[in-house]
């Protein structure tokens, strides 16, 4: 072999070489690609299912605050119910202090040159109609701001009536009145309840007062009307 086929040999050798060393530098840089760019296609995966995952929990907020905003339009609209039914119910309520104050107005003014005897045959017929004295705790202030009568004179009234020493003693007399009729008219109502009913603060005081009108007991009242009913 010749110098010059020795030359062409070792051309050949070098360059197969170098092919040699090019393709395992390529081969090592491609998998170092394909390692990247599997890594990269991972990388997308995971990025698109928490995309996905943040995008279901945004549906899902979503869909609360589209509840919470009905919610608060359901809130406001009973606002705005309980608001013109107030405002109603306000104005029902200023009728009626409007036409109570006409009403006493009234009273006042027909009461007012009433004779001491006048006036009290009118209390006698507000107080049969309402029957005001079946409130165990009526004081004089509170009857008269019912009747629109003024303190002063309906307590003159009564200190300088005949018949009554006090308004205590007539409102005991109009409950005794009552109770007597209910015994007579309720005969399943027990002496308690009837004692009650008309405005005495205990069954004692019920007890004694009949006592001390009649002298019997209220049992023996009803008793006794009983007897007299079956006659």
């Amino acid at each position: 072999m010749t110098g010059v086929h020795l030359l062409i040999a070792a051309v050949i050798i070098v360059f197969v070489i170098a092919f040699i060393v090019t393709m395992l530098v390529l081969n090592d840089s491609t998998k170092k690609i394909i390692s990247a760019n599997t890594k990269l296609v991972e990388n997308q995966n995971t990025l698109l299912e928490q995309n996905k995952m943040q995008g279901s929990e945004l549906e899902k907020r979503m869909s609360e605050l589209e509840e919470r905003k009905e919610m608060i339009r359901s809130l406001q609209q009973q606002q705005e119910e309980l608001t013109a039914q107030l405002k109603h119910r306000t104005m029902d309520e200023v009728m009626q202090l409007r036409e109570q104050t006409r009403q006493r107005r009234e009273q006042i003014e027909q009461t007012a040159d009433m004779t001491d005897g006048e006036l009290m045959g009118w209390i006698d017929q507000q107080m049969d109609e309402t029957r005001l004295f079946t409130d165990s705790n009526l004081t004089l202030k509170t009857m008269a701001k019912a009747l629109g009568l003024t303190q002063k004179r309906l307590g003159a009234l009564f200190k300088d009536h005949p018949k009554y020493n006090s308004l205590g003693d007539y409102l005991n007399e109009k409950r005794f009145l009552y109770a007597c009729r209910l015994l007579r008219e309720e005969p399943h109502w027990t002496i308690e309840a009837v004692g009650t009913e008309a405005g005495f603060g205990s069954r004692r005081t019920f007890q004694t007062e009949v006592k001390r009108r009649l002298g019997i007991t209220p049992l023996q009242y009803r008793q006794a009307q009983a007897l007299k009913s079956e006659e």
